[in-house]
């Protein structure tokens, strides 16, 4: 039977675009697209890390010179399928794409900072490769992570969660039984276009306590808005579960500072609550993907102007609560470059610059005593 002429063109049409599409998918270059797999996803996190210290001038007696913890860091996760183009320090960290983990080390190394807070991110279907980073993170370099399990189920989506039911997060921590230290960082905010808000009291979290219990975990939390009573259920229902908190959805702005009155509310209630404070820098947030590393730097220019607006917001506060608050700076989600050496002098100096500004019966405390009593 003759084929008719349309059906032919349309024939050689589709055979030109198979044909096409095979010779694309064999020539295509690293440069463009790069697959992950198995160990491979895990030989790129320990890569060879790009890391110059910076020599900087000894600090005077006006800085704080004592140990630090930074009690607020994530770890970029791994890819979880094929990634196109190539990344670089303004793109969305990846790691083993355009950070290392040992950048974060020489983040740590250029600061003088002891040890992080580290939320080491794991889900499906990264989960095997996720663990086995953590491990041998912890391995290789010993006693400069505390790690944290960061577990979202699906939460860039409409039906997912911030965190996945307590069943899967017993498995995760059935891997390597007591690796983890903490639960965390678990956002429980509405995602725009994702998962909706998450109260802290919800049936979700409240199965998940026993396993946090279990584990002998911290839990590092982000609460939403409106979340403040049913944080305080939580807190009153688990006095053995140390909760950490950050972020501004209970903090109400004003003309000259911020109003912490519901965060103190909570702190002089619950002993076993702790603030988080990384929104040090003059009450405002740089450390996120619309700002450029070249806006960060140029922030502080004049660093006296923005630590007069630190200390009327936060001196007060911490050291009314001074067995409770915690330093820490969230970096490492928002781009490759927040943990860069010039970055991370920058910021660091300045932070000691606030901590020498504190009581002196509250600097140490604040720097990395109350991180290391959690840890204990």
């Amino acid at each position: 039977m003759k084929m008719p002429k349309n059906h032919a063109i349309i024939g050689i049409i589709l055979l030109l675009i198979i044909i096409g599409t095979l010779l694309f998918a064999e020539t295509i270059p690293e440069s463009i697209m790069q697959n992950f797999e198995g160990d491979q996803r895990i030989e790129a996190v320990f890569g060879e890390s790009d890391c110059s210290l910076i020599q900087v001038p000894a600090l005077n007696d006006s800085y704080y010179k004592g140990p630090m913890i930074d009690t607020h860091i994530h770890i970029a996760a791994i890819p979880d399928g094929p990634v196109f183009g190539q990344p670089n320090e303004n793109d969305h960290p990846l790691m083993g794409v355009n950070l290392r983990m040992g950048d974060y080390v020489c983040m740590m190394d250029q600061e003088n900072t002891s040890k992080v807070f580290a939320f080491f991110p794991v889900w499906d279907p990264i989960i095997t490769d996720s663990l086995a980073i953590v491990n041998q993170t912890l391995g290789k370099y010993p006693g400069r992570f505390v790690p944290f399990i960061m577990p979202p189920d699906s939460d860039n989506s409409p039906g997912g969660y911030p965190t996945v039911k307590a069943g899967a997060l017993e498995e995760m921590l059935s891997v390597y039984p007591g690796m983890f230290q903490g639960y965390g960082e678990i956002g429980l905010y509405a995602r725009q276009g994702g998962a909706a808000e998450l109260p802290p009291d919800s049936e979700r979290l409240t199965d998940i306590y026993p396993v946090v219990r279990r584990n002998n975990l911290i839990v590092y939390v982000h609460l939403g808005e409106g979340q403040k009573k049913s944080f305080e259920r939580v807190l009153e229902a688990n006095p053995d579960i140390n909760f950490i908190w950050h972020g501004d959805q209970l903090i109400a702005g004003s003309a000259e500072r911020q109003n912490l009155s519901e965060i103190e509310d909570i702190l002089y209630k619950h002993s076993n609550a702790y603030y988080g404070v990384d929104e040090l820098y003059g009450d405002t947030w740089l450390l996120r993907p619309q700002v450029s590393k070249q806006q960060f730097l140029q922030h502080f220019n004049n660093p006296e102007l923005l630590l007069a607006q630190d200390v009327a917001t936060w001196k007060g506060f911490i050291e009314r609560h001074p067995d409770q608050v915690l330093w820490g700076t969230d970096r490492g989600w928002s781009a490759p470059w927040s943990l860069d050496e010039d970055v991370a002098v920058t910021l660091n100096t300045y932070t000691r610059a606030f901590i020498a500004r504190l009581d002196i019966s509250v600097q140490e405390k604040f720097a990395y005593g109350n991180a290391q009593k959690l840890i204990e």
